[in-house]
């Protein structure tokens, strides 16, 4: 995907079909590859529904045909299948406790992977496996922390890290005793250092070889030499060992070493997910430290610019808590909008129209992120969602979780 507000979206799009519901198995999942005949699709349709007039039950017999009826009708709008395939979600969603409240909703998406295989399904759910596995993030790094009192292995992907393991030592301090004792000492800790290695070594090929063609490298990292010394010994399966990109000297152990390791491993991880987010919020503040007029934070401001064509990056905190609420009077139609926090809340029992006086209106919410990221994408901004548990992330939600570069500087501002 091309930009992280369309990964965005997609993300968000699996998570509303997740929570949709059918009663019986009402909700029909196709996934049509790239190549596949569309009058092909459409005989195998058909069939499908001549099948689903078998249904005992009159109302789900109803919802099923209405929703093979509707996707055939969609597929008759393509001449040929698109390059990474379609893949349509139909059925007919409750709307209430009682049946009959159902309403039929279709969703055809194209996907930004190929579709490996086609698939029908009628299930009570939407199958969705194959979409959230291109909605990952692909690209991870297997990250080793340790020193001779310990390990902790984790997996960074995207902008987030994940601690899957963390391997004890049993390796008795240094000996200060001397003669024989000392050498018999020595040895018993030689043994136990090259153990601890291989049980690191084997926790790691446990937890990063599953990872597959995913799996970018590896960085090694920790205080002392043991992270030298556990490289040079080849304890990783060979698969891995020809992956460590990196092995540097840290500060910590544990987790905040990993924090540590992420931060020193800049050079490395420069184009993943989290370096271009933290590049993109350390340009912000580096704009607002030099007093620059080519950067504007905060919403109204932000959407002034927006609104002017004069953003050329924009950046929204992941979770910003902040929705964009349009009021519209009944009576003359005319309408406005406010941007509301949820601890604030939208209060309309004072609300009257500026216009014809009308005290009823309708309410219209709108996501905040899919607001903004629709400017932006119609203005040919470039538009970053930040991940939240970052401190970079923090940086930007102290500034009110939304920032802009802007094309040039405007004028007031």
């Amino acid at each position: 995907m091309s930009t992280t507000y369309e990964l965005y979206e997609f993300r968000k799009l699996i998570k509303e079909l997740k929570n949709k519901r059918g009663r019986g198995t009402e909700l029909i999942s196709l996934y049509i590859p790239p190549g596949r005949n569309v009058y092909d699709v459409i005989k195998y349709l058909r069939n499908e529904y001549d099948q689903a007039s078998n249904i005992k039950d009159k109302l789900t017999r109803k919802n099923v045909q209405s929703a093979i009826e509707s996707i055939i009708q969609r597929l008759k709008l393509y001449k040929k299948i698109p390059e990474n395939g379609l893949v349509i979600f139909c059925g007919a969603i409750p709307r209430g406790k009682d049946r009959g409240t159902e309403k039929l909703e279709i969703y055809v998406i194209e996907p930004p992977e190929p579709v490996r295989s086609f698939t029908y399904l009628c299930s009570h759910e939407f199958h969705l496996e194959p979409l959230e596995e291109m909605a990952k993030e692909k690209k991870a790094y297997g990250l080793i922390v340790m020193d001779r009192g310990g390990a902790v292995l984790a997996i960074l992907r995207g902008a987030n890290y994940r601690i899957v393991d963390e391997v004890t030592s049993d390796i008795p301090p240094k000996h200060s005793a001397g003669g024989q004792s000392q050498r018999r000492f020595e040895r018993i800790r030689e043994e136990r250092v090259h153990d601890f290695f291989k049980r690191v070594g084997m926790r790691a090929n446990q937890a990063f070889l599953p990872l597959g063609d995913d799996l970018e490298g590896i960085i090694i990292g920790g205080p002392g030499d043991a992270r030298e010394k556990f490289e040079e010994g080849n304890f990783l399966d060979y698969r891995l060992q020809k992956k460590i990109i990196a092995n540097l000297p840290l500060s910590y152990t544990e987790e905040q070493g990993v924090r540590e390791l992420i931060m020193k491993a800049e050079d490395v991880l420069s184009e993943s997910a989290l370096y271009k987010e933290k590049r993109a919020v350390d340009e912000i503040f580096t704009l607002i430290a030099k007093g620059s007029n080519r950067v504007v934070y905060g919403l109204r401001e932000v959407e002034e610019a927006l609104l002017a064509g004069a953003v050329e990056k924009l950046l929204l905190l992941e979770d910003l808590q902040v929705k964009r609420v349009t009021i519209r009077c009944t009576q003359c139609k005319y309408e406005e909008s406010k941007f509301v926090r949820p601890e604030k809340g939208l209060k309309l029992e004072s609300w009257e129209c500026p216009r014809c006086g009308s005290t009823t209106a309708e309410v219209e919410e709108q996501d905040i992120i899919e607001y903004f990221g629709e400017l932006g994408k119609q203005t040919g901004a470039e538009v970053i969602i930040i991940s939240a548990n970052t401190e970079w992330g923090n940086q930007l939600k102290a500034i009110g979780g939304i920032a802009a570069v802007l094309r040039y500087e405007l004028h007031g501002y």
